[in-house]
């Protein structure tokens, strides 16, 4: 019998997902799966574009195992397929009830039980019962358990729910999770896709690449770099999914998913300019949602490096940088200069006080006179060649940060990579400086700076705090804001780690982007996340269409 499988492969090597003919071939494929998925044979409709929705985006995803992804394009991918305990009411950060019915906490904030929805299942038809959604905790929280991948490194699970001691299945429809110490995040992290549940029937070497969830779509298949193709749910029990398939294609360039969307190709893109972005909103065949996101564009600096390990060097860094200019010139207005390591509005971000540093390249040279060996050889700086949602275009912003660095004195070597290479580098500590970005996964100031700052997130092969940046100090304000669920014995603690961060720089906050998505005119339904999160499973087309 004729396979998907090998269909996707022979496209990749007759290179049909090029730039000209990659559309037909992903409506073909999603045709294709629409036969197999019925046991006809699959052939191309006239209506495969109507019932297949189409969304092209930078990067291709990196995994699909909810447990074991930092990037957004895995979760956006994940996002469709699978769900959590508990949600965020769409467009805020507010808990709702989802595949838990109600919940409930001790007055100590050591227990969390979870009444499950009644009447779920997962997408392999296994019921979503206590004990089913126990394995998705259990798998990270064991290191014996047989779901507990060796090629995983469970990172989120390390600085979000380390708290967790144990995951007791009450009765057959009740969860409770036991911690060791109050964790007054953890009911947000248990809304985000670490916390999303698969199947416990799923085959461990499936889980990484093939998710089995209980979401609106299924996974159908990943033609890898290149596209992944989900199918509906028939028997998703919270609406009716509106397309037959969604496709998640990758197209680098900016410029490129701009064009085919204006083509017609596809129905949906993220990561263009945002100029260009402005301009094709002015156009009545789409539709611009834009608003602002829980993000940070940063300047990571390895401070376990000898060159940078006073932290005046870091100074002259930050103070040589044009904050200002990369806004205008790389972001094209479409951000606000980034003073701290949070977004603006978050728990403990100082007020009435000026940034801990200004603009002034005159102040940053006459720093760098302490440092005459930093001058001998050029610096490197490593960026990506992708679009993000913090940096549409990141080679514009590395260009600008060299001149900002050659201006004070310094020599500039910028390297690139594509992102998934970019981020290993960086989680190695393999690089001087480098920049990157953080989009906010529960709302929560620790979601920004533990992972930034805390130790136990510098871990070689894992880690996120990139800066490889080490302070007992800092790691003890950061778990005592933790443990305490008082705002304002937080906001107190998150202050004093901030005067930390701002004492020592271990890395440099440039911009807090707006995020922008454009869409079809026709798209209804869609509704921007303040996590960044790109929920299509409630989309469909208008009825006039």
């Amino acid at each position: 019998m004729f396979k998907a499988s090998i269909f996707v492969n022979h496209l990749i090597s007759q290179r049909m997902f090029s730039k000209v003919n990659c559309f037909a071939a992903l409506l073909a494929l999603a045709a294709l799966f629409a036969g197999c998925g019925e046991g006809e044979k699959g052939t191309l409709s006239s209506s495969a574009h109507k019932n297949t929705f189409i969304f092209a985006r930078g990067s291709d995803a990196q995994k699909l195992d909810p447990a074991d992804v930092d990037d957004g394009e895995s979760v956006n991918t994940i996002a469709q397929v699978c769900e959590g305990l508990l949600r965020f009411k769409p467009g805020t950060v507010e808990l709702e009830p989802w595949l838990a019915e109600s919940f409930t906490s001790s007055p100590d904030g050591l227990t969390h039980t979870f009444k499950l929805r009644p009447g779920i299942k997962f997408h392999d038809g296994t019921p979503l019962n206590a004990e089913a959604a126990a394995f998705s905790f259990r798998r990270q929280l064991d290191p014996e358990h047989p779901a507990h991948l060796p090629t995983a490194s469970f990172v989120y699970w390390n600085f979000l729910y380390n708290e967790i001691q144990s995951v007791e299945v009450i009765d057959e429809m009740t969860l409770r999770f036991h911690l060791n110490e109050p964790n007054a995040t953890i009911l947000y992290s248990l809304a985000i896709f670490p916390a999303w549940l698969i199947s416990p029937k799923t085959p461990p070497t499936d889980i990484p690449y093939k998710p089995v969830g209980t979401g609106p779509y299924q996974f159908a298949e990943w033609a890898v770099g290149q596209a992944i193709v989900l199918k509906r749910n028939p028997n998703y029990w919270a609406y009716t999914p509106q397309f037959d398939r969604i496709i998640f294609k990758a197209v680098p360039e900016n410029t490129v998913r701009r064009l085919e969307l204006e083509a017609g190709d596809i129905d949906g893109i993220d990561g263009v300019q945002p100029a260009e972005a402005i301009a094709l909103s002015k156009n009545p065949d789409f539709k611009l949602y834009r608003g602002p996101s829980m993000n940070v564009g940063y300047l990571a600096i390895q401070t376990q490096n000898v060159r940078w390990q006073d932290p005046d060097i870091r100074r002259a860094l930050a103070m040589a940088i044009d904050r200002k200019a990369i806004v205008e010139l790389a972001l094209d207005g479409a951000a606000v200069p980034a003073d701290y390591p949070i977004p603006p509005g978050f728990l403990g971000e100082p007020q009435d006080q000026p940034p801990p540093y200004q603009h002034d390249p005159v102040a940053a040279k006459a720093l760098l006179t302490k440092f005459p060996q930093l001058l001998k050889t050029p610096i490197v700086l490593s960026t990506l060649s992708d679009s993000r949602p913090y940096f549409p275009d990141p080679q514009r912003v590395a260009s600008l940060i060299r001149s900002d660095l050659e201006t004070i004195g310094l020599t500039v070597k910028i390297e690139t990579r594509d992102f998934k290479s970019h981020l290993q580098t960086l989680r190695n500590g393999d690089f001087e400086i480098a920049l990157i970005g953080w989009i906010g996964d529960n709302g929560d100031t620790d979601n920004f700076l533990a992972t930034f700052f805390h130790s136990r997130a510098a871990v070689p092969g894992s880690a996120t705090n990139y800066s490889f940046y080490k302070n007992p100090e800092m790691d003890h304000l950061l778990d005592a804001a933790r443990r305490v669920s008082n705002p304002t014995e937080r906001t107190k603690l998150y202050n004093e780690a901030l005067k930390v961060w701002s004492r020592d720089l271990p890395m440099i906050p440039l911009v807090h982007a707006e995020q922008m998505i454009l869409l079809r005119k026709q798209v209804t339904d869609f509704t921007l996340s303040p996590t960044g999160n790109v929920f299509l499973g409630p989309v469909g087309w208008s009825s006039s269409d």
